[in-house]
């Protein structure tokens, strides 16, 4: 199969509504199929938002000197305080941007973080 034969039906093609060509002779055969033809992506819904390290540092649940209880499960508002990130030279507050049911992720108090680290999910 020659490729002007290729580049007539490609050509052809975008005259018309078609979104998939499929031709055979001789042996030979092609299949065209255009943007419109590919599968719609699939969506998913996900009730569960993320709560992320601002920074490298250590997870605190709480500050220096003062309790702070979080259970996987627990309802809490938004904005409510669920610990601190502290760094070398400073300590980000880590507070909850939704109100739901806090899930744990992959943190632990006294323990490294990466920056972008998903510490919680609140499932709201």
């Amino acid at each position: 199969m020659d490729t002007k034969f290729i580049s007539e039906v490609t050509e052809w093609m975008r005259q018309t509504d078609l979104a998939e060509f499929c031709y055979e002779k001789n042996g030979d055969s092609i299949e065209i199929k255009t943007q419109e033809a590919l599968p719609e992506p699939t969506q998913f819904s996900c009730s569960l938002t993320p709560v992320t390290s601002p920074a490298i540092g250590i997870y605190r649940m709480a500050e220096k000197g003062k309790d702070l209880l979080l259970t996987d499960g627990q309802f809490i508002q938004k904005g409510a305080k669920l610990g601190i990130i502290e760094t070398v030279t400073k300590e980000y507050k880590i507070t909850a941007p939704v109100s739901g049911k806090l899930r744990f992720a992959s943190v632990a108090p006294g323990k490294a973080v990466e920056f972008g680290l998903p510490l919680f999910f609140i499932e709201g």
